[in-house]
């Protein structure tokens, strides 16, 4: 008994007509998105626009880092922010140049 119930399930083919899911139908369409459809671009611009600021603002708060921390002494944060630097200005290239990433990924099928 015991070892019918830790059994694993046996799958079966579910028959068009018996109200199981059917996965062939399921595909994106764009056009099956109520309103407008040109909402999306504008998600996506308005996302590249915040990526591009905040790795903006990151350069900026890495520089500032960069350039007091040897004032004060505090060597660790100017290689920090030295580090910070790096790293905003690599995510501003990535994200400002998605689009051309993503095209060029696109075209290779």
């Amino acid at each position: 008994m015991i070892s019918r119930i830790l059994a694993e399930p046996i799958p079966e083919p579910g028959e068009p007509g018996d109200g199981g899911f059917d996965f062939d139908k399921v595909k994106p369409d764009p056009s099956a998105v109520p309103g407008n459809g040109d909402i999306f671009y504008t998600l996506v611009n308005g996302a590249m626009f915040l990526g591009i600021v905040a790795a903006v603002a990151g350069l900026i708060c890495g520089a500032i880092a960069f350039g007091v921390g040897p004032i004060f002494g505090a060597h660790l944060i100017s290689d920090r922010g030295k580090a910070m630097m790096w790293k905003a200005g690599l995510v501003a290239l990535i994200v400002g140049s998605a689009t051309t990433i993503i095209s060029f990924l696109l075209a290779q099928q």
